[in-house]
């Protein structure tokens, strides 16, 4: 795993500071630290309307993922400085100058209250309550230009590290409210979404008598075959479906299965799809099983922009002409490789018309 130095990270700014040692984290360690933190930072969200991925994202670069001295001993994740109206505990640590006096707490919840203390008490950020709570982008440019940050690259770096992880999503749950804040504990890792709430279910197919089980001829294990052209894909028209609501996407986004898709236009990418809404590309072809890096979507394709679920409530699909194992999972929303474990197949499985396929154990 790639390692990411803290020293350019390195901040300087009006009554606070980032990082006041070089310290060195791992991709797996942000991750970690939104896991850890994230709950507070939405409390903090609720109680002071500053967004969430906005404190985490400062929380990760100016501690240095919790691993600065000054996080690990004194518990302060933001850098702040004593002050004269401080009357807690300190830490002396060298930054701009030798032995310089920051506020110690008794936790780390403690550093996270002050964080929000400070932007909402000085007149120089007010211009950030004026913005709309879910435009991280605008929070993280605002900060800079308000000078918080010397850093040229500060609004960027805050905006790379939101869209990378996904961490948008948290203020839009705390916008829905407490049920959002209890389904955000499964959020960050799946890349789903809660089943709770007021999501509307598809449309389900026609119920008809299901025949005998016809299973599926199970073939060798072995790689994914690319998606040809010619194979039949599941594609759909935007009223079929209800709307999603995703922070983070430039395109219209709609809801399958409590998972978050778009539809393909006409010369569409997998490359030009990810900038669009902020997924990696890489990950794009995960979310819909597509292994080869070649191939692209077609024109009105579903193309999932976050991992499908792992079941559906139509326990079973009866296989149409046409059909494959993957146009199934994006069909219902469902990996595909639990569509295989339910099923006892494998990559290279032969499905017929007829066959009876379970979504679900």
């Amino acid at each position: 795993m790639r390692k990411i130095f803290c020293i350019g990270c390195l901040l300087v700014m009006a009554g606070l500071v980032s990082n006041q040692v070089v310290a060195q984290y791992t991709e797996a360690d942000m991750r970690a630290y939104v896991e850890q933190y994230k709950q507070v930072a939405m409390e903090k969200m609720r109680e002071y309307r500053i967004p969430a991925s906005i404190t985490l994202a400062q929380g990760i670069f100016e501690s240095a993922c919790g691993k600065s001295r000054l996080a690990v001993e004194g518990n302060n994740h933001f850098g702040i400085k004593c002050h004269e109206d401080w009357v807690g505990d300190t830490i002396l640590i060298d930054d701009d100058e030798l032995q310089e006096c920051f506020r110690k707490y008794e936790d780390v919840a403690g550093s996270y209250n002050d964080h929000s203390k400070f932007l909402t008490t000085r007149k120089r950020y007010a211009n950030l309550f004026q913005l709309d709570i879910l435009d991280y982008r605008a929070w993280a440019r605002t900060l800079k230009a308000d000078g918080y940050a010397t850093n040229p690259q500060y609004a960027d770096r805050l905006i790379s590290l939101i869209e990378r992880f996904n961490i948008a999503r948290l203020d839009t749950l705390v916008e829905k409210g407490e049920a959002g804040l209890v389904a955000a504990n499964d959020v960050l890792e799946t890349g789903g979404k809660p089943s709770g709430g007021n999501r509307t279910e598809p449309v389900a197919p026609p119920t008809k008598p299901i025949p005998p089980v016809k299973p599926a001829a199970p073939g060798t294990p072995g790689t994914v075959p690319p998606v040809k052209a010619t194979t039949k894909v599941f594609t759909a028209i935007g009223s079929e479906y209800p709307s999603g609501t995703s922070p983070f996407s430039y395109r219209k986004v709609f809801e399958n299965n409590h998972t978050y898709f778009i539809i393909a236009q006409k010369d569409d990418t997998y490359e030009k799809i990810a900038g669009d809404v902020q997924v990696a590309a890489v990950s794009l072809r995960k979310f819909n099983d597509v292994l080869d890096p070649n191939n692209q979507p077609v024109e009105n394709e579903i193309v999932y922009i976050e991992a499908k679920a792992k079941t559906h409530n139509n326990k079973v699909h009866i296989v149409q002409a046409g059909e494959t194992l993957r146009y199934i999972a994006q069909r219902y929303g469902v990996q595909l490789h639990y569509i295989f474990k339910y099923n006892s197949l494998d990559e290279n499985s032969i499905i017929h018309p007829g066959d009876q396929i379970l979504l679900k154990h």
